[in-house]
């Protein structure tokens, strides 16, 4: 099976991307091998994806490094969620309020996830509101004191049913320890 340059156009950034299979991408290889303008659309493609990557992580880089100096950032966003449940040091929690308070995008991000968190809560107070109690203790409240009655047992008859229990356990051992 010969690759087409039409198909070319669509396979030449999934081959950039690594995205293929082993024998598609073996085909591919050959096609470009063959035919020098496909060859060349890839060598156009493959330098822009490259400058274009190369361009965003060098502006990551200044990004990072005018917004979160000396790792302060990482440091706040790996603590975030144990701020906000008061699980830090001391030490550490004043890190992470002096942060917040000079860092918009931190105060940003804690007022999020003080929002979220709120929203949480209010949707599990919700639904555990709206939650419907037992069924059998619903159904046992819906019967009427005549069908409960029925449903319990006399206290004489409790213990008339007891006793009547107990003399046939006792007489069962009494006929085993006879009968050895």
């Amino acid at each position: 099976m010969e690759i087409t340059c039409a198909q070319m156009d669509v396979l030449i950034s999934f081959y950039i991307e690594r995205d293929l299979s082993s024998t598609l991408k073996e085909k591919v290889e050959e096609h470009m091998d063959k035919c020098p303008v496909c060859r060349a659309k890839y060598n156009i493609i493959n330098s822009v994806f490259a400058d274009l990557n190369k361009s965003l992580q060098e502006e990551e880089e200044v990004y990072s490094a005018k917004l979160h100096p000396s790792g302060q950032y990482q440091f706040f966003k790996n603590n975030l969620s144990a701020y906000i449940d008061n699980e830090l040091p001391q030490e550490e929690n004043i890190k992470m309020k002096k942060f917040t308070i000079n860092n918009k995008k931190a105060r940003k991000e804690l007022e999020d996830s003080y929002y979220i968190r709120k929203l949480m809560s209010d949707s599990f107070r919700k639904t555990k509101s709206e939650t419907k109690p037992d069924f059998s203790k619903n159904i046992l409240k819906k019967l009427t004191p005549e069908e409960q009655n029925s449903l319990s047992f006399n206290p004489l008859i409790r213990v008339a049913f007891a006793f009547v229990m107990t003399v046939l356990v006792l007489s069962a051992v009494i006929i085993y320890i006879l009968s050895l």
